[in-house]
């Protein structure tokens, strides 16, 4: 008894199939990432700990229809000009046009309420919590010596904006420094 081999067209039939495959799907990625997916590795520690530095980040490309399809809590990517070039940062919303933002120190108040939080643990020399602003819900982390010391201030997030600020409360450079960012500054949101 004899055991026939599959014909030379048919083993090439499949490899030529399975090339096509590859090529496609290769395309099809180069597409998702030119078009509507976006890839970031977090440079330091101000989205810790949900994010610590070095972690990896996908997003959706300019998935926003308007300011108001922006909801609080969304980690946001945006574009701001340091130096005369383009940078793009990675913070939280928190506040929303036409809100009133008080941060000073560990508090945080919108338009006249002040932010929910639970203590949950302490973790690298941090304590961790929960806060909550309506819907959004999160961890944040404080260090009991800081590195910076953020500005204490009370802005009224103007139309078309948004306030955002770092997980790592003392270890973001948010808008507690640059002010409420623009809606046309955003580029993506984390998926």
């Amino acid at each position: 008894m004899s055991i026939s081999a599959s014909p030379p067209a048919a083993k090439s039939k499949v490899l030529n199939y399975l090339v096509w495959g590859c090529i496609a799907l290769g395309l099809v990625l180069l597409a998702l990432k030119t078009f509507w997916i976006g890839y970031y590795v977090i440079p330091q520690n101000g989205m810790d700990p949900g994010l610590p530095a070095g972690s990896k980040l996908l997003t959706l490309r300019h998935p926003y229809s308007g300011p108001a399809s922006v909801r609080r809590g969304d980690i946001v990517v945006f574009v701001v000009e340091e130096d005369g070039q383009p940078m793009h940062c990675i913070w939280r919303v928190v506040g929303l046009p036409g809100e009133t933002v008080v941060a000073a120190g560990e508090i945080l108040n919108i338009s006249g309420q002040t932010v929910r939080r639970q203590r949950l643990r302490e973790a690298g020399g941090r304590t961790l919590f929960r806060e909550q602003i309506g819907s959004a819900s999160y961890e944040i982390a404080f260090a009991p010596a800081p590195d910076q010391t953020a500005p204490d201030v009370t802005v009224t997030v103007p139309p078309g904006h948004f306030f955002v600020m770092g997980d790592n409360r003392f270890s973001a450079h948010d808008s507690r420094f640059i002010g409420p960012i623009p809606f046309r500054s955003i580029v993506g949101r984390k998926l």
